[in-house]
């Protein structure tokens, strides 16, 4: 019951105002997945610089409390991490550090035994970054925590769409159902979108998809969206391993056309 309570405040605090035409809020997009090694954290450092190229203004946000990957991923050391959201000497821009396309990123930390012991702190903490900077941007991404924890749902819940990862492996295609079943008994509508990870072709990810979609057709009695695949290409442990964006040192891979098309039809969704 406290969960529960926690995650309907969470949403009511950070969807407060989003009727308010006169100010522009930026659209809130949790990517998440049932679990980790599905390429989560690099889908969405790429797609952030994919709607940046299209003139969007993009806040990035690794709230994996302590497995920061998106400073890794860019081989950049920032002096500040959400380690620091709790230090009242730290205003809100010191935390921020720029990225590829002038995206904005506020990182994790890692290892960091405060962080574990204090979560809904931070969690509350985060929050208010995001309501002091949510009319400066279009978009704010956040980059949750793999599983199903209370945290990360609070978190995923809180969005305006809700971007689940998987792979063609069984165990993630099991755990992002899992994930989905989850944030369905939670809240009623919550907009779900899946992106297929390293699928060999259109097809196999097409597959994926609808076997999913079906899944949760039969046993909750609702659907979710295809938001699109990003095919297995060898670019993309090219990238990461020189910790360089992929749609960066590699603009005409067949992975980076793909995280572009995400990016379009996301956008898309927005004007429609």
């Amino acid at each position: 019951m406290e969960t529960n309570n926690q995650s309907k405040n969470l949403q009511k605090f950070i969807k407060s105002d989003k009727g308010n035409k006169n100010n522009k809020l930026a659209k809130l997009i949790a990517i998440t997945s049932g679990k980790g090694g599905v390429g989560k954290t690099n889908f969405i450092l790429n797609l952030a610089i994919a709607m940046a190229i299209r003139g969007k203004k993009i806040l990035l946000i690794d709230a994996d409390m302590n497995l920061s990957n998106i400073d890794v991923l860019l081989g950049i050391y920032p002096e500040y991490t959400l380690s620091n959201l709790m230090d009242e000497l730290i205003t809100v821009d010191k935390l921020l550090v720029e990225g590829p396309r002038g995206i904005k990123i506020l990182p994790a930390s890692s290892g960091d035994i405060a962080v574990m012991q204090n979560q809904k702190q931070y969690q509350q903490a985060l929050i208010q970054v995001y309501m002091d900077l949510r009319s400066e941007f279009d978009y704010i991404l956040i980059d949750t925590g793999a599983g199903i924890s209370d945290y990360t749902i609070d978190f995923v819940l809180s969005a305006d769409k809700i971007v689940v990862i998987t792979t063609p492996e069984p165990t993630a295609i099991t755990d992002a159902y899992a994930m989905i079943k989850v944030l369905f008994y939670r809240t009623k509508f919550p907009n779900i979108s899946l992106v297929v990870n390293m699928a060999q072709t259109e097809d196999e990810a097409k597959n994926i998809y609808n076997k999913i979609n079906l899944i949760v057709q039969h046993f909750l009695n609702k659907t979710i969206s295809n938001l699109g695949f990003i095919p297995l290409d060898k670019n993309i442990k090219e990238a990461v391993n020189d910790q360089i964006p992929l749609i960066i040192k590699r603009p005409r891979s067949i992975a980076s056309a793909s995280i572009h098309n995400i990016g379009i039809s996301i956008l898309k969704e927005d004007k429609e």
